[in-house]
């Protein structure tokens, strides 16, 4: 006797050859049914004749998926009614239904090597760009709408010919049911506008590769070229070439920030940069991220020394990465130069992804770019490349971008002992909570609340600060993206306490149409995005939460935090343990920049006068700085962030902060010269506890002290190491004030510096504590939309 059984598989399922497969293993197995994609899943049919016929069927599906799905649940339900099935299994068209929460969104992918070899031995894709299969190429940033299908992404612009349409028709081949399928018969075109203004195309598409022929002459010639890639435009030119170098700079307003560099092999990096297996998989991934390795000089490198410290002055990384797509394979076909490969934007502005906002943004009489390439088919969801790092013994996203995002978390909520949730609510219909992130790093959460115990996050790609009006613009677009994703109504949202972020004004708004809004503090957003990324929300455990700014529920800057957490607490009576004693933010956000202010502001609240002559301020500017700082003016602040600003202008390492980071990243790397010098064998500087604050007035003492004794480097090293020695601190207090065994886990901007995280990572697992820190979401604010979107869900569910 056959049965029939319906098939439900949720995560990544669609965009990544997930019916083809199926197709392929109910023919193999002769089986009888149908596979279709839905609005929030991949549905199966399928008659078989005996349990094991079944378990046989599901578990090649759940061991052995595409290489690109991921499966987060599925579900096998018995039929009793009848079922009418083909002879054969069969694709069915996709159901146009709705519901809470879509499938996961397919993600951009590196070009894989089947497809590179069409482009050089098959004619229909010979140098053709856009080769692609079910195993590649653009996904995410082409979509508009569900379910993934042709004519839901800007493929359905282009019909295919009588080729692709067979390919895409034929089971038994890789592009059988590949969306973006296309070839020279039925071709994306590309152009190129030089530097004259004069657009270059050609009629038919095999000619295509002498734009790229021309596109390497002007890289060769010095000129910075904007190249439209997966997600956006991106600025490329010569490594090589040191005026090259110097002159994107200048245009771009970026003095010392460090580029990315896209190399043309492994080989190539490997003669610049160290690189672990771990960094090796990450650069080979279908994912193609930016890996932050650590410089590595030697005669005959593919970069000499004055250019390696052009693209990243003063600092130890470099930021590498391998052609992911075929208009960058193609050229490195004919260079033999590693390019600086950086997003075409303004600074703080998101990446520009047309070529009309490239002319009015970065063209013109002060243009950034001379020459460009084009292509005609739109990117509909515009995407920056994404950046990893290996730290603490793991591969760890620092931004959640391409081939990363949209990033999907699964969490659950505390259970109390008898396995109920401790988060029932009277409110169970269906509908949609959001986080609407902070004003930097600015991303957007949307958690699915169908259910009491289980949920599902979805993030979005990494949007940037929230200064300018593109960026709002582009905010904006990403919010009605997801919203017109996420049918269902809107419950709640969580927002910021800070008044003047421009997502707490758009929380606001929103809040006005009849949507509960939640407010909480920046810090304790972290914690909440740390823990539910763990999975640890049933869990208690302290959270070690540092980093630049962010407004705290006193009124103060914090920055330097340590809260508890108890799952059997309300969800927002997340407790403030200790922090680092607060001093004045003198000048306000102007300190940012101009760090000597904070240096100055340490020297006064510690009564360092000795150091004064350390600042460099005119006798005018200083009287009006202490009369400020007298006045009570400026806020007080916690942050550890500003700690860093202040201690890299003490060791006279920067004066002007030109990048976020940058007085974080040289501490850093002056650290790693005096630890691979002498190793990591030294004491910290003195800190104590002063009841619920961190004084760390002998830091800034030891630093100046060894700056003049020991010099820079061992300065630079004792600090880091110190701030380690303060996180062990912090996790034993907590334990012996709890008497009770405790996770640590950290969050916050100030967690991006890998010397400080793989010295930590080393001080907890000898001391044996148990921590956790970010891996698949960023450390930084990044993360800020997820843990109000969690907090939110706590809170309304009570």
């Amino acid at each position: 006797m056959k049965n029939t059984y319906a098939i439900e598989l949720f995560g990544i399922i669609q965009g990544v050859g997930f019916r083809p497969f199926v197709y392929r293993l109910a023919h193999k197995m002769g089986l009888k049914g149908y596979v279709q994609n839905q609005y929030d899943k991949l549905f199966i049919v399928l008659e078989v004749s005996s349990q094991e016929q079944l378990g046989e069927f599901i578990s090649h599906i759940l061991s052995s998926p595409p290489p690109n799905a991921h499966i987060t649940r599925h579900s096998i339900t018995p039929i009793s009614t009848p079922h009418i099935l083909s002879d054969c299994f069969e694709i069915r068209e996709s159901a146009d239904c709705s519901a809470l929460l879509p499938t996961l969104l397919p993600l951009d992918m590196r070009i894989c090597e089947q497809c590179l070899n069409d482009m050089k031995s098959k004619e229909r894709f010979l140098h053709y760009a856009f080769t692609t299969c079910t195993e590649c190429g653009a996904r995410y940033s082409i979509i508009k709408a569900l379910p993934y299908d042709r004519i839901h992404t800007s493929m359905s612009d282009f019909v295919m010919c009588e080729s692709c349409q067979s390919e895409y028709e034929n089971p038994l081949n890789r592009r059988f049911h590949a969306q973006p399928n296309s070839c020279h018969r039925c071709a994306i075109q590309m152009c190129v506008i030089d530097e004259y203004g004069t657009k270059h195309s050609f009629s038919q598409s095999q000619d295509a590769i002498k734009l790229i022929e021309l596109i390497a002459q002007k890289i060769k010639a010095g000129k910075i070229i904007a190249i439209k890639g997966v997600g956006g435009f991106n600025l490329v030119a010569n490594a090589n070439n040191a005026q090259a170098i110097k002159t994107l700079r200048k245009r771009k307003n970026r003095p010392k920030k460090p580029f990315a560099i896209m190399f043309k092999n492994l080989q190539d990096i490997n003669s610049v940069a160290h690189i672990n297996e771990e960094e090796k998989s990450a650069l080979l991934s279908p994912q193609a991220p930016i890996v932050l390795l650590e410089k590595h000089f030697t005669k005959g490198g593919i970069l000499n020394e004055e250019v390696l410290e052009l693209i990243a002055p003063q600092v130890h990384t470099l930021g590498a990465i391998l052609p992911y797509n075929g208009i960058m394979h193609l050229l490195f076909d004919y260079l033999d130069m590693p390019l600086i490969f950086t997003s075409a934007n303004l600074s703080g502005e998101p990446i520009i992804a047309d070529f009309s906002a490239l002319e009015q943004k970065l063209g013109g009489v002060n243009a950034v770019y001379d020459v460009a390439l084009d292509y005609n088919r739109s990117i509909c969801n515009p995407i920056d490349d994404s950046i990893v790092r290996f730290m603490a013994g793991k591969m760890r996203i620092l931004r959640l971008a391409r081939g990363y995002a949209p990033a999907s978390l699964s969490f659950t909520l505390p259970l109390d002992n008898k396995n109920t949730s401790f988060y029932q609510h009277h409110d169970t219909q269906e509908g949609v909570i959001i986080g609407v992130g902070a004003q930097q790093k600015s991303t957007l959460c949307f958690i699915n609340t169908t259910s009491n115990v289980d949920c599902q996050a979805v993030i979005s790609p990494y949007i940037g600060d929230l200064h300018s009006v593109d960026s709002l613009i582009r905010y904006t677009l990403h919010y009605d993206f997801f919203t017109k994703l996420y049918t269902q109504e809107i419950k709640a949202l969580g927002c910021d306490l800070h008044p003047y972020y421009a997502s707490t004004h758009f929380a606001t708004e929103v809040e006005s149409q009849g949507v509960k809004k939640y407010s909480l503090s920046h810090h304790k957003a972290h914690f909440y995005a740390i823990l539910a990324e763990s999975n640890d929300l049933d869990k208690a455990g302290i959270g070690i939460i540092w980093d630049g700014t962010g407004l705290g529920e006193d009124g103060h800057i914090w920055g330097g935090e340590c809260f508890i957490y108890e799952p059997n607490e309300n969800a927002g009576d997340m407790k403030r343990l200790w922090y680092f004693e607060e001093f004045t933010l003198l000048g306000g956000e102007s300190a940012i920049k101009d760090i000597g202010k904070l240096a100055l502001s340490l020297i006064w609240h510690y009564g360092l006068d000795n150091a004064q002559n350390r600042v460099h301020f005119t006798p005018a500017e200083l009287a009006l700085l202490q009369s400020s700082f007298k006045s009570g003016i400026y806020p007080q602040t916690s942050s550890v962030g500003r700690i860093f600003d202040a201690v890299a202008y003490l060791l006279g390492l920067l004066e002007v902060q030109s990048y976020e980071g940058q007085s974080g990243a040289l501490i850093e790397s002056y650290a790693l010269r005096d630890c691979s010098k002498y190793g990591s064998k030294l004491e910290p500087y003195e800190f104590n506890f002063i009841k619920d604050t961190i004084c760390f007035r002998g830091i800034i003492q030891g630093v100046l002290d060894d700056r003049d004794t020991q010099g820079v480097e061992r300065a630079a090293h004792r600090f880091l190491h110190t701030l380690a020695h303060i996180a062990l601190a912090l996790a034993q207090k907590a334990q012996q004030q709890k008497n009770m065994p405790l996770n640590i886990y950290f969050s916050g901007g100030v967690f991006a510096n890998k010397f400080l995280c793989d010295r930590i990572y080393t001080l907890f697992v000898n001391n044996q504590f148990p921590f956790y820190m970010h891996e698949r979401i960023p450390c930084n604010d990044a993360n800020i939309s997820f843990g109000q979107a969690v907090f939110s869900t706590l809170t309304r569910r009570k």
